[in-house]
């Protein structure tokens, strides 16, 4: 079961004018039947798609479609039935469309209206619970979708994409800020939704995906509906990673579900002191990814770099020194001063061609020199690096 919570804040009309007495069409006012909004993430763009039923007369019917909020990028119109066709469509001076329809007899039509709206963004954020005893990782997503318009939908169906869209847009994004919408400004309460049965779905179209809401909502003007997908369970491996004597601790996972969009995520211990916020990346399914989530006190490194010297001149065809093959040694000490084992991993930048040549278990990948050990506790290790390159003469 899960528990959705909806910060409260007003409703969308759409305004059909009909002219030319020729037409024998009356003006209208309608509301959408039924409408569904696709938040995209970071270009401050929702496609909204409404159905819509018009009042037709036999014959040629047309009629003006005016809104403020109308993109006039991939306006779409299309009739349901069959029985009435969509002779033309064209733009007018004032930002509208006039649109022309044929009806093979009077009666109500359904069309679907699909549009552009500028003013809606969703972000991710994570809370996370490390149970660093049985390396198990708990993470809690939740999903901000933001309507940073003065426009209230009511019973619409929401759904959020993942993926980077094809087209971009410029422009003003309007409306109030990102931050204050999703600080929740003064004076809009959230509003505890009951639990629900149906999870969030995520359906996966061509390379993005989509995650759709399972009920209708509202989503008033300037507010913030806030979703919590379902907790998700992680095997975890901690280790230290040490990056030209700079430490970090790396959380290790794998993702077996749906995909997980990038955010921050805020991480507690068991005993809920909080760990921190760190960035969580953008995982795919079946990904192994990694967190960063700082340093560890219990565990000191220092590296020191021991020696440098050059060890033979290399010579050009005229016998002239072209460069010189020379020899460094870096060592490294590892303290552990906890009660638990930590695995280290050490990566060390390489110069182009270097060679290894020390006794240590280090191996070569992608220009660094790496190397994998455990540091039992209160324990002390020295470790020695040792490698060979050619320096070039100038």
């Amino acid at each position: 079961m899960k528990k959705y919570v909806l910060v409260i804040g007003v409703f969308f009309l759409f305004f059909f004018s009909f002219s030319s007495p020729s037409f024998a069409l009356l003006s209208q006012s309608i509301n959408p039947d039924e409408s569904w909004l696709t938040i995209y993430q970071d270009i401050d763009r929702a496609w909204v798609a409404e159905k819509v039923s018009l009042s037709l007369h036999q014959g040629e019917n047309r009629f003006f479609l005016t809104g403020d909020n109308l993109l006039q990028e991939r306006f779409y119109f299309h009739p349901y039935d069959p029985s009435t066709t969509l002779k033309a469509m064209s733009t007018t001076p004032t930002n509208g469309y006039q649109i022309e329809i044929e009806a093979q007899q009077s009666g109500s039509y359904a069309f679907l209206l699909s549009f552009f709206m500028s003013g809606l963004n969703w972000k991710e954020h994570y809370m996370a619970i490390w149970d660093e005893k049985n390396s198990n990782f708990y993470l809690y997503p939740s999903v901000f979708l933001s309507n940073r318009k003065n426009i209230n939908w009511k019973n619409i169906h929401v759904s959020w994409l993942l993926g980077k869209p094809a087209f971009l847009f410029d422009g003003d994004k309007g409306g109030i800020s990102e931050d204050e919408a999703l600080g929740a400004a003064k004076g809009i309460q959230p509003q505890v939704m009951m639990a629900r049965e149906k999870p969030v779905v995520m359906e996966r179209v061509s390379e993005y995906q989509v995650f759709h809401l399972p009920y209708i909502v509202d989503l008033p003007a300037q507010s913030v509906l806030q979703v919590f997908p379902g907790m998700r369970k992680f095997p975890i491996t901690e280790i230290i990673r040490v990056e030209k004597g700079n430490l970090k601790r790396i959380l290790k996972m794998k993702s077996v579900g749906d995909p997980l969009p990038q955010g921050w995520v805020t991480i507690f211990g068991e005993n809920q002191s909080v760990l921190g916020t760190f960035q969580f990346p953008l995982v795919r399914t079946q990904e192994e990814f990694e967190i960063t989530v700082g340093t560890i006190k219990t565990l000191q490194i220092e590296r020191i770099e021991k020696s440098y010297k050059r060890l033979k001149v290399d010579l050009n065809e005229e016998r002239n020194i072209a460069g010189f093959w020379s020899e460094i040694i870096i060592e490294f000490e590892l303290i552990n001063r906890g009660n638990i084992s930590k695995p280290v991993e050490i990566i060390e930048p390489l110069p182009v061609d270097a060679k290894l040549t020390g006794s240590e278990d280090w191996r070569w990948e992608d220009g660094n020199a790496h190397l994998e050990i455990t540091i039992e506790p209160d324990q002390r290790e020295k470790v020695t690096l040792k490698y060979e390159f050619r320096e070039v003469w100038s």
